[in-house]
C-alpha cells in the first residue's frame, strides 16, 4: 500500500538563505543552520522547546549531521558546553535549491530493455557515471516526490558541488535485490544509493552477520547521506511504558517486518530477546494495538506515514529514545575501474553542501513536505 500522494515537480526554485555558524542566543530558530551550546539542565526535548517552540520535532536536531555524536544514546543526558547544529525552523524553507545539470535528473521506470550497456572492466574511468536507486522508499527515493526524493536530490547536489554534475545519470529501478546481485557487479551501474549498511567496526567479520546481510560486505560505502531516527512506536495510554528507557528494550516485545534489518539495534546495544516478525509494517501496528507487542521499530517516516494511512495516527506515539539509521551510496569493491574515486568525490561534495547550507535547505524542505502529506 502506498502511503503518499503525488506532488507536481517543483520548478524554477532558487537557493534560500545559506549557512552560517550563527550561535543561538535566544529561544528562536531561523531559515538557516545555527549553533547551540548545551547549557546546564538541557535535554534534547528542552533544547527543542527553546528553539522550535515545542518538543515534537526533536528528531530534526538529532538527525542533523554531526549531532548524534554529541547527543549519544540518551538524549536526556547531554554534556554541558557541547555544540549542536540547529536546523532551520519547521516550515521556514519553502523552495528547493536548484540543480544546474538537467542531465542528472532521475529517470524513472527503467526496465531491462533500457538499462545501460555493461561497461568493459579494462576501460579507464567512464565519461558517464551511471547510478541506480529504487523507486519505493519515500521520501528518500521516489519518483512521485520532488526531484526524485530527498536522497536523490542530495546525491545530485553533492556531485554537482564536486564538479561531476554533468557526468552522472540516475535511474530508478524498482528491483533493489538486482541492484546488488547483478547491476553493480556487472558494471551496468557504477554506484547505487538508498542503502542502510552494517557497521563493520562493530561486526568485525562478515560471518557474524545474518546470511541475508553478508552481501553488503562486497561493497564500499560513502559517508552517510542522511541519518533518520528509528522510532520506537508505542500505543498511546500504555501507562506501564511511561518510564521505559533505552535499556529496558531488551525485555520488551519488539516488532519489525520480515526482511527488515536489525543490525542497527544490535550495534547500539539492544538485545532482541523478544523480537516479533510480521509480514508487513501494517501488521506490526495491528499487533501493537492488539496488545501483542510493546513497540514497533520503524524509521520515523515509514512509521508515521503508515499510521496516517491506517487512520491510527492519534493512537500511536514515538518514544523519546531512538537509534540512528543511516543511508549510504555504494560501489562494488571488485570493480577495477576505480569507482571508489567517485565515492570519495561524492564525500567531498557532500561536505561542501553541508558546510554551505544547501544540505539543510534540502532536508528541511522534504521534512516540511512530509509533514504536509501526513496531516
Amino acid at each position: 500500500m502506498k502511503c503518499f500522494y503525488s506532488l507536481s515537480m517543483v520548478t524554477g526554485l532558487s537557493l534560500l538563505g545559506l549557512v552560517t555558524g550563527t550561535t543561538v542566543n535566544a529561544a528562536t530558530c531561523t531559515d538557516q543552520v545555527q549553533e547551540y551550546t548545551v547549557a546546564p539542565g538541557d535535554t534534547l526535548s528542552v533544547i527543542t522547546q527553546k528553539v522550535f517552540g515545542g518538543d515534537a520535532d526533536w528528531h530534526l536536531i538529532y538527525e542533523y549531521p554531526g549531532n548524534h555524536a554529541v547527543i549519544g544514546r540518551d538524549p536526556n543526558v547531554l554534556t554541558v558546553g557541547e555544540v549542536l547544529k540547529i536546523p532551520p525552523c519547521p516550515g521556514s524553507v519553502t523552495a528547493l535549491p536548484s540543480v544546474e545539470w538537467e542531465s542528472s535528473a532521475p529517470v524513472k521506470n527503467v526496465t531491462a530493455e533500457n538499462l545501460p550497456t555493461t561497461q568493459p572492466f579494462d576501460a579507464l574511468q567512464p565519461s558517464t557515471i551511471y547510478i541506480v536507486t529504487g523507486d519505493d522508499k519515500p521520501p528518500y527515493v521516489d519518483s512521485d516526490w520532488p526531484q526524485g526524493g530527498l536522497v536523490t536530490l542530495i546525491v545530485r547536489a553533492a556531485f554537482e558541488a564536486a564538479g561531476l554534475g554533468d557526468k552522472i545519470r540516475i535511474h530508478h529501478v524498482s528491483d533493489w535485490k538486482a541492484q546488488l546481485e547483478e547491476l553493480l557487479p556487472d558494471n551496468r551501474y557504477q554506484l547505487s544509493f538508498g542503502w542502510s549498511m552494517p557497521d563493520m567496526n562493530f561486526w568485525k567479520d562478515c560471518s557474524r552477520l545474518r546470511e541475508l546481510y553478508q552481501i553488503y560486505c562486497k561493497f564500499e560505502k560513502s559517508d552517510p547521506i542522511v541519518t533518520v531516527s528509528l522510532g520506537f512506536f508505542h500505543e498511546v495510554g500504555r501507562s506501564d511504558l511511561k518510564d521505559k528507557t533505552f535499556e529496558d528494550m531488551a525485555s520488551m516485545r519488539l516488532c519489525r517486518p520480515e526482511g527488515w534489518s536489525t543490525f542497527e539495534m544490535l550495534e547500539h546495544g539492544i538485545e532482541l530477546n523478544n523480537l516479533v516478525r510480521a509480514e508487513r509494517v501494517e501488521d506490526c501496528f495491528d499487533k501493537l494495538l492488539a496488545g501483542e507487542v510493546d513497540y514497533v521499530i520503524m524509521n520515523r517516516f515509514t512509521g508515521v506515514a503508515t499510521a496516517h494511512a491506517m487512520g491510527i495516527r492519534d493512537n500511536v506515539r514515538m518514544a523519546s529514545f531512538t537509534v540512528p539509521e543511516r543511508i549510504y551510496l555504494l560501489t562494488y569493491k571488485d570493480n577495477p575501474m576505480h569507482t571508489m574515486t567517485y565515492v570519495e568525490k561524492f564525500n567531498e561534495g557532500l561536505k561542501k553542501i553541508i558546510d554551505n547550507g544547501t544540505y539543510s535547505q534540502i532536508t528541511s524542505h522534504y521534512n516540511n513536505e512530509f509533514q504536509n502529506r501526513v496531516r
